[in-house]
C-alpha cells in the first residue's frame, strides 16, 4: 500500500510506522504539495495539515484518513464520508499518548512555577538562589476537558499534593469521587473553576464548541498569579484575549506547546512574554510513537484484508 504523510513534520511518526509496515510505500510531502501527491496513494496521514473537499477529490484511490493521534480537526470529515473514505484516529487510551503529554503537562507546570526563564538569567549573572520558586504541592489545579488526557493529567496532579477540579461537557457522565479529583463541574461552572485555580491547564479537542473557549473576558476571572497550561490545541485560546492577559499581567504566564498557525513563528510576541514553550512535543516519544504506530498499522492491515477498521469517526 502506498501511505502518505500530508506534512514533513512530525518525522519520527514516519520513522515508527516504517518499522511496523516495512514492506508498505510511506510517503511524506510538503502540505502545498498535497493535491499533486493525494492521488495515487490508498492511505493519507493528515498530521497538522488541512484535508478538505477539494484535496479529498484528488484523492482517487484513497480509502483511509488514518491521524496519527487523536485530533482530526484540519479533516473535512463529511466530504470523507460522501466518497466513502473512512476516517480514523488513534484514541490516547491505551497508546501512550495521554501519558506522554500527561507527564509534558507536568513539565510546562514546574518549568513556570520554578521561574526556568529567570533561572537562566540567573546562571547567566553568576546569581545563586533566586528566583524563588513555587511548590505544586498544596496548589490548585483546574483542567478543562476529562477524557484519556485529562484523566491521565489528575491522576499525576493529585500524586503531587495538588487539589484539582475538572470541567467536563457532560459532568453527569462520571463522578469526582471515581474520578479521583475534588471537584467536576459542567460549563455552567467555568467561572468558578478558573476563579479558584492556580493552575488552568486545557485538555479539549477542537472544534466549535471549543474554538476560543478562553478568551479575555474568561482570563480575566484567572487569578494575577495563576498559569495557563495548553496541550490540546490552539484556538482553544484567543490568541489576542492571551497576549493581552500576558503583556498587562493578568496572568503570571502560560505553558504552551500548541499554536494558533504551526509552526509558530519565532518572532510571534506572545513568545516574548513570560511563556515556556515547546514545538508540539508533549506526545512525541519512543513508546507513545511505538503504540500509535502500531494502532495505524493495524488499520492498514485490516485496510489490506477487507475487514472491519477500528477507531472510525
Amino acid at each position: 500500500m502506498r501511505i502518505l504523510f500530508c506534512d514533513t513534520t512530525f518525522e519520527h511518526a514516519r520513522e515508527a510506522l516504517r518499522r511496523h509496515l516495512p514492506d508498505d510505500e510511506i510517503l511524506h510531502c510538503p502540505e502545498a504539495a498535497i493535491g499533486d501527491r493525494i492521488s495515487d496513494v490508498d492511505v493519507a496521514i493528515p498530521l497538522m495539515a488541512m484535508l478538505d473537499a477539494p484535496r479529498l477529490e484528488k484523492g482517487q484511490k484513497l480509502r483511509l484518513i488514518h491521524q496519527f493521534g487523536v485530533g482530526l480537526d484540519g479533516v473535512d470529515i463529511a466530504a470523507a464520508q460522501r466518497r466513502g473514505i473512512a476516517v480514523a484516529r488513534v484514541p490516547s487510551r491505551d497508546t501512550g499518548n495521554a501519558i506522554a503529554v500527561a507527564e509534558w503537562t507536568l513539565f510546562l507546570m514546574l518549568a513556570l512555577a520554578r521561574q526556568r526563564p529567570a533561572q537562566a538569567e540567573s546562571l547567566a549573572q553568576r546569581r545563586l538562589g533566586t528566583p524563588l520558586g513555587t511548590t505544586l504541592s498544596g496548589k490548585r489545579a483546574t483542567i478543562l476537558g476529562l477524557g484519556n488526557l485529562g484523566n491521565a493529567i489528575a491522576t499525576r496532579l493529585k500524586a503531587l499534593g495538588m487539589e484539582v477540579s475538572g470541567i467536563k461537557r457532560d459532568p453527569t457522565s462520571a463522578d469526582a469521587a471515581s474520578m479521583g479529583i475534588d471537584f467536576l463541574g459542567g460549563p455552567g461552572d467555568l467561572s468558578r473553576a478558573l476563579e479558584a485555580a492556580d493552575f488552568v491547564i486545557i485538555a479539549l479537542p477542537l472544534d466549535d464548541a471549543t474554538r476560543g473557549l478562553i478568551g479575555k473576558e474568561e482570563l480575566e476571572r484567572m487569578q494575577r498569579s495563576a498559569y495557563l497550561i495548553n496541550v490540546s490545541r490552539g484556538p482553544v485560546v484567543d490568541y489576542d484575549g492571551l497576549l493581552w492577559a500576558l503583556r498587562e499581567g493578568r496572568i503570571a504566564g502560560a505553558g504552551l506547546d500548541v499554536y494558533w498557525r504551526e509552526p509558530v513563528d519565532p518572532a510571534d510576541p506572545i513568545l516574548e512574554q513570560n511563556v515556556v514553550a515547546s514545538p508540539h512535543v508533549a506526545g512525541v516519544t519512543d513508546y507513545s510513537y511505538d503504540l500509535m504506530a502500531g494502532a495505524v498499522a493495524e488499520n492498514v492491515e485490516r485496510l489490506r484484508r477487507g475487514l472491519p477498521l477500528e477507531n472510525v469517526v
